[in-house]
């Protein structure tokens, strides 16, 4: 079963500062990738960031919520593995 996906503002803004090519890439690996099965495929994030996933792509985080109720994934943020947990 493939999920749905959900960009949130913030997320396609943090997509506009990557260079293009990365921006390209992240996309596809969620839309073709991720959306199979996104709880085992990312890893559960606890403390602040708990209920929410991180996928990695190269030096890069994809910061996500999953509605089980409705098969869709919201992505929230993403940025530079550095940066991405900072609030």
């Amino acid at each position: 079963m493939n999920y749905n996906v959900k960009w949130h503002e913030e997320a396609l803004q943090d997509l506009k500062k990557l260079p293009k090519q990365m921006a390209k890439n992240i996309i596809d690996k969620v839309e073709s990738y991720l959306i199979k099965n996104p709880v085992s495929l990312g890893k559960a994030l606890k403390g602040l960031f708990s209920g929410l996933y991180r996928y990695r792509y190269s030096d890069y985080r994809i910061i996500y919520s999953i509605d089980e109720t409705y098969s869709e994934i919201m992505i929230l943020s993403i940025g530079h593995r550095k940066d991405v947990y900072k609030l």
